[in-house]
């Protein structure tokens, strides 16, 4: 994929990503507008990365997807 590839969709979560340190649950992607089938294919061309996490709050536990920017990821966005 080059940079001209990006969609201004995949470029928006990009951006979003890379200015999250900790990341982004998949719930608050969604709550953006961002669609599950786009955020799939930025794991898939190995731009960003999705990890399943248990948050734990005063109820019962959550199960989590956390997405994180890859270093190819962020170069897309610099270029």
């Amino acid at each position: 994929m080059t940079e001209q590839h990006l969609s201004a969709e995949q470029r928006q979560a990009l951006n979003l990503l890379a200015g999250s340190p900790r990341g982004c649950t998949k719930a608050r992607l969604l709550a953006d507008g961002f669609t599950v089938d786009m955020l799939a294919d930025l794991v898939c061309e190995g731009l960003a990365t999705v990890q399943r996490e248990t948050m734990r709050a005063s109820g019962p536990s959550l199960k989590v997807e956390r997405y994180r920017i890859t270093d190819d990821g962020r170069r897309m966005i610099e270029g």
